[in-house]
C-alpha cells in the first residue's frame, strides 16, 4: 500500500516537469572564452597604443636626420668609417656627435621643421581621426613658433652686439635674454592668433608653462655654452640639440584630443 502511494505521488504533476539542469552546449568554458577574448581586446588596443608612439617617433628621427645629411653632403663633411668601426665607445660617440652638431639658424630652423613635419606625418598615418589630427597640427604650429621667434631674435640681437663691437663681458649674454625674455610671449601670441583666426580655437589660450621650456632648449644650451660653464662643454651639451627637435616632433606626432591644451605630456 505504501509503495502504491508512492508512485502515485512520483506520477503526479508535483514532481512531472522537475530535472536536474543541464549545461547547454558551448556554455562549458564561457568564463574561459569571455577572459580569452577580453584579453585578447585589450593585446590589441596595447598594440594599436604602441603604434601611435613608434611612428611619428620614428618620423620625427627621419625628419631631424635629413636636414643635417643634407648640409653636410654640402659642406663635404664626412663620418669617419674607421673610428665607426674600430674606434672606442667614447671616440664613436663623439665622432656621431660632431657630425650631427647643429649651429647657425639654417640648421636649427631646418632640423626643427623636418623633425616636427616627420613627427606630423608619421602621427597622422596612424590616427585617422581628424579631431586628433587638427591637434597635431595645432601643436606642430606651436612647437616651431616657439623655436623659430627666439631663435631669430637671438640671432639678431648677436649680430648687432657684435657690430657695435659691445660682444664683450656681460653684453655675450644679453641677445639670448633678450631673445627668450621677448621672443616667448610673442611666440605665445602668435601661436594662440593662429589657433583662434585659422582653428576657429575658442577655448581658452594656451599659456606658457615651465615645461614648455623644453623647445627653448636651444637657447638655453647657448646660454651655457656662451657663460662657458665647465659641465656644459665637457658634456658637450651643444651637441644634442637633434634629441632636443626629435623630442618636439614626437610630441606633435603623440598629440590628440585626449591631452589638447595641456603643453607637453611629460
Amino acid at each position: 500500500m505504501q509503495v502504491s502511494s508512492l508512485q502515485n505521488i512520483v506520477s503526479t504533476n508535483t514532481f512531472k516537469d522537475f530535472h536536474v539542469p543541464k549545461n547547454k552546449p558551448g556554455n562549458e568554458n564561457l568564463p574561459t572564452r569571455i577572459n580569452t577574448e577580453h584579453h585578447k581586446k585589450e593585446s590589441h588596443n596595447h598594440k594599436k597604443s604602441a603604434v601611435k608612439k613608434v611612428i611619428p617617433l620614428a618620423g620625427a628621427i627621419i625628419g631631424t636626420i635629413l636636414p643635417l645629411i643634407i648640409f653636410n653632403k654640402a659642406q663635404g663633411k664626412t663620418l669617419n668609417k674607421e673610428v665607426l668601426k674600430s674606434g672606442k665607445v667614447i671616440d664613436k660617440l663623439k665622432e656621431a656627435g660632431e657630425y650631427f652638431e647643429i649651429d647657425g639658424v639654417p640648421k636649427i630652423l631646418s632640423t626643427a621643421g623636418g623633425a616636427i613635419l616627420g613627427g606630423l606625418a608619421g602621427g597622422c598615418i596612424v590616427d585617422r581621426n581628424k579631431e586628433d589630427r587638427i591637434e597635431k597640427v595645432k601643436e606642430g604650429l606651436f612647437e616651431m613658433t616657439n623655436i623659430t621667434v627666439p631663435t631669430l631674435l637671438v640671432a639678431g640681437g648677436v649680430k648687432f652686439m657684435q657690430s657695435k663691437k659691445l660682444d664683450k663681458g656681460i653684453g655675450k649674454f644679453a641677445p639670448v635674454v633678450f631673445g627668450l625674455g621677448l621672443g616667448i610671449p610673442i611666440a605665445q601670441k602668435i601661436s594662440n592668433t593662429i589657433s583662434k583666426k585659422i582653428f576657429k580655437d575658442k577655448g581658452e589660450e594656451r599659456k606658457f608653462k615651465p615645461k614648455d621650456l623644453l623647445v627653448h632648449s636651444d637657447d638655453l644650451i647657448e646660454m651655457l655654452v656662451l657663460m662657458k660653464v665647465p659641465f656644459a662643454k665637457k658634456l658637450h651639451i651643444d651637441k644634442i640639440l637633434a634629441l632636443i627637435y626629435a623630442k618636439c616632433g614626437y610630441e606633435t606626432g603623440t598629440k590628440d584630443i585626449h591631452n589638447k591644451g595641456t603643453g607637453h605630456h611629460h
